[in-house]
């Protein structure tokens, strides 16, 4: 809320804190919101590169995976921890469609789009789910741009070539 930024003298003040409450639909809205985020910045990387063969699709591919695989684990860990187990199956299933991604670059047509899909929709069921520390819903979007980004990246080069 922005009135409780501003103190008395009128000015906004110089330290906001995060958000550390919020509804389940708005949770989803904020994940859908950094999926279209990631899938137009995926979409403007992909169209300003490039057709790229396969091997430069790992390459550039494997530090957006390892960053939202790292992500994933961090989530899987407080959900082990806060014994949601629920939830720990959503993040180790995230975790499982990022690492079998690599791997669907090589399948044709519509078999590409298992892993982006699965990937999104784990995410995205994970939030709905959470009942852990409320700031992960920042952690969630960060996976949930990222996969997008990806997403659209190789699904932008899939239909080029």
């Amino acid at each position: 809320m922005t009135y409780q930024a501003v103190d008395t003298f009128g000015q906004v003040g110089a330290r906001t804190e995060l958000r550390r409450d919020f509804l389940r639909s708005e949770r989803l809205v904020f994940l859908v919101g950094a999926a279209a985020f990631g899938s137009v910045a995926g979409f403007v990387l992909a169209v300003s590169m490039g057709r790229q063969d396969l091997s430069t699709q790992w390459l550039a591919s494997a530090p957006v995976l390892a960053l939202a695989f790292l992500l994933a684990s961090n989530t899987l860990v407080e959900a082990v921890k806060s014994r949601a187990y629920g939830c720990s199956t959503m993040a180790f299933a995230h975790a499982a469609t990022l690492v079998a991604w690599p791997f669907t670059l090589m399948m044709p047509g519509a078999q590409f789009w298992m892993a982006p899909v699965a990937a999104l929709t784990t995410v995205l069921l994970l939030a709905s789910c959470w009942n852990g520390s409320p700031t992960a819903i920042y952690r969630a979007a960060g996976q949930t741009a990222l996969v997008a980004t990806l997403a659209g990246y190789q699904g932008v080069l899939a239909v080029l070539s």
